[in-house]
């Protein structure tokens, strides 16, 4: 067996669903691994495509960031500032009474302009001018004491010279165990000094995730998903942003909310916002503006009056290239760090967030499966074209839908990575189907080629029938070239190959003409056998007998002897005295000649002798008329493929054969009388095909001999 076959045979293997079922089955095994496949970079730029699509909507702007930015920089020294003129800040800051401060900054080492370190940095200073020096430090935690502040820490694995546990975990806190162990764990802090810890109302992380599979967060640098929740030395503490709308709400309470499969939403006062089951947010961004950045140079130069900080939240950080960390969105913004905290912020105001559940995998896993099986099911039994329709809908279903799923609720659906999954499986169908479809053009091919040749058989053998059969048939022409007491021309034309009608004519003597014609019942082949038969039997009896009734039933009974297909033939039997124009006749159910005479026209009288048609009844005792020709009488004999030639809307008729014929009056050539008669009819016929055979038999008696002259 070949490559190629044994392929085939593969491919077709199970009526060519085989192959697709176990790529069904990869598909699913890869959409279920798929945050460790290079899969997750599509499935993440779907869900980026979704956010460029909605954003979410800024309509308020609850959030104002105070950054500390170039020209801040530029109006009061380099970074780090005394903590005095954070102080001023601050004071600035408060006047206007914010909702709550948050300091995206870290204090952990003293103020440099503090008295132990000018102290140790200028030696030269006495005790008495080190000690009439202002304590910076002190005079920021007296102004962070005097609002609702929160001051950022970051957690660490490990421990560090310097770290230890923030001050202000949550109070009175309780979560399920399952799903108090998915969330981020850190065994110490980076955090501020003592006593600015202290003097503020509480701490909250700034940590990124620690998700294992950090890339599907991430990747390409674009950060979808932050922490709201992590445990530090074992206790929990809220991200910077939520622990401010928390002192915002005077220490409101901090509910995890739980199912089976971990953390779904964190409850902060009144306030709900939907987490992973890591407590993790999925950030659904709103599209970045700098209405509400101002920078710290400013408000310390008092250009913004207080009642901008009324009931608002306020971040201080940092906003200068080489300072401030950055961050690219799934819009595409590059944002500095603190906008984040902004965003979540308002995330929780407005219970906004984007949602893809523990079960969501697995809904679409159940998808992947059903629009696979349902592929499976209809591609191999539709045509190639329609089958790429099929496809076609169904990724157009399934990435639509994810679309529809994100416009109706914000949930995130992947679509596009079950249309990509399935590709495999339908070329593996499409391709069965066009093998099959090929398979099936070979046997037609084949059957073709073998009908083709079987056609050309049969036309051939049809072809030699034919011949034979108009073999068989007499040539008046030749036969009577001498005679001049009458004239006789014949045509037959078979509506098939073969036909069932003949003409005969024979002299029995020199004085006697015996001339018939008939119609064998049916076409084709059969009839043409028959006729055959009954064209010899007529040639063989009628010599035997004196009487022409006992011949054409002696014709009937050797015909009915062999007749399995019960066939019968009309037919009109006569012999004419050529020297007398004496005409005797037998009809066996044929149409009655036509006689033009002297320009007119009529039937020979057959009505009472006339019997049914030969075969028909088996034994009728038929017998013969007689007529008297006159000189010049023109005999026309016919069937009824004359007759009931048709145009498709009328018959040729007895009529148009009667008119038809009178037109040969005059006509001395009586072969040419005959094939107007014919192309009479064809042109009636108007170009369709002949319903029945069309047989002519024209005879002209010319009179009596001349006497023969005495020498």
């Amino acid at each position: 067996m070949s490559n190629k076959a044994l392929l085939r045979r593969i491919l077709l293997a199970g009526r060519g669903r085989l192959v697709p079922l176990l790529l069904l089955l990869l598909a699913a095994l890869a959409l279920h691994y798929l945050p460790h496949t290079p899969l997750i970079s599509l499935q993440q730029s779907q869900f980026d495509r979704y956010q460029r699509l909605l954003p979410r909507a800024r309509d308020q702007e609850p959030v104002i960031v105070v950054g500390i930015d170039s020209q801040s920089l530029l109006d009061h020294g380099p970074w780090p500032w005394p903590r005095s003129l954070l102080a001023q800040l601050i004071d600035r800051i408060q006047a206007g009474q914010p909702l709550a401060l948050g300091l995206d900054l870290i204090f952990a080492e003293p103020d440099q302009y503090s008295r132990q370190t000018l102290g140790q940095r200028l030696p030269s200073l006495s005790p008495q001018v080190l000690q009439h020096l202002p304590d910076n430090d002190q005079q920021l935690a007296k102004r962070l004491a005097r609002s609702p502040t929160t001051l950022a820490v970051v957690g660490l694995n490990n421990k560090l010279p310097g770290s230890r546990p923030p001050a202000h975990p949550l109070p009175m806190f309780q979560q399920d165990v399952r799903s108090e162990q998915a969330l981020p764990r850190f065994a110490t802090a980076l955090v501020s000094r003592p006593e600015l810890q202290h003097a503020a109302s509480g701490e909250g992380f700034i940590n990124g995730t620690q998700e294992e599979n950090n890339q599907a967060n991430t990747e390409r640098g674009v950060l979808r998903r932050v922490p709201t929740l992590a445990y530090i030395n074992k206790q929990p503490f809220l991200s910077l942003p939520l622990d401010m709308v928390r002192q915002a709400l005077g220490n409101g309470e901090v509910v995890a909310e739980h199912d089976d499969a971990g953390m779904n939403a964190i409850w902060i006062g009144d306030y709900r916002l939907p987490t992973q089951a890591n407590g993790e947010l999925l950030l659904h961004y709103g599209q970045a503006n700098s209405h509400y950045y101002l920078s710290a140079s400013d408000v310390l130069a008092g250009r913004h009056p207080p009642e901008t900080f009324t009931s608002r939240f306020v971040l201080i950080g940092f906003n200068s290239t080489g300072l401030q960390d950055r961050v690219i969105t799934p819009l595409g913004d590059s944002l500095p760090g603190i906008d984040i905290h902004a965003q979540v912020i308002e995330s929780l105001l407005m219970g906004a967030a984007l949602k893809r559940p523990h079960w969501m995998p697995h809904f679409e896993l159940l998808t992947l499966l059903l629009a696979g099986l349902l592929l499976i099911s209809a591609v191999p039994v539709l045509p190639p074209k329609r089958a790429v329709f099929a496809f076609a809908g169904v990724s157009s279903l399934l990435i639509g839908g994810g679309y529809l799923a994100f416009l109706s609720g914000h949930w995130l659906y992947d679509g596009p990575s079950q249309s990509l999954l399935l590709s495999p499986l339908f070329i593996s169908l499409l391709g069965n189907t066009l093998i099959a479809a090929d398979t099936r053009r070979r046997e037609a091919e084949r059957q073709l080629q073998h009908s083709r040749e079987e056609a050309a058989r049969m036309a051939g053998e049809l072809d030699a029938a034919r011949r034979i059969q108009m073999g068989l048939l007499p040539a008046p022409r030749e036969l009577f070239a001498q005679e001049n007491r009458f004239a006789m021309a014949a045509l037959l034309e078979p509506a098939r190959a073969v036909g069932g009608d003949y003409f005969d004519c024979f002299m029995l003597d020199s004085q006697r003409l015996c001339f018939a014609i008939g119609d064998v019942s049916g076409k084709g082949l059969p009839a043409s056998l028959f006729m055959s038969i009954s064209k010899t039997l007529t040639s063989t009896l009628i010599p035997r007998h004196t009487d022409l009734g006992m011949a054409v039933r002696d014709i009937e009974v050797e015909l009915s002897r062999q007749n399995s297909e019960y066939l019968f033939v009309t037919a009109f039997i006569a012999i004419l005295d050529v020297d007398r124009g004496e005409l005797e006749f037998v009809c066996a159910g044929h149409d009655a000649p036509l006689i033009l005479r002297q320009g007119r026209i009529k039937k020979i009288d057959t009505a009472a002798i006339s019997g049914p048609p030969l075969c028909a009844l088996g034994d009728y005792p038929y017998t013969a008329g007689s007529a008297q020709l006159t000189a010049g009488d023109l005999l026309c004999l016919y069937t009824d493929g004359v007759t009931e030639a048709s145009n498709g809307d009328s018959m040729f008729g007895n009529e148009g054969l009667a008119d038809a014929l009178h037109h040969q009056l005059g006509v001395s050539n009586i072969e040419q009388a005959t094939d107007a008669l014919r192309a009479t009819v064809r042109r009636f016929e108007a170009g369709l095909p002949p319903a029945d055979d069309l047989t002519l038999m024209l005879l002209r008696w010319d009179g009596p001999p001349p006497p023969a002259q005495s020498i």
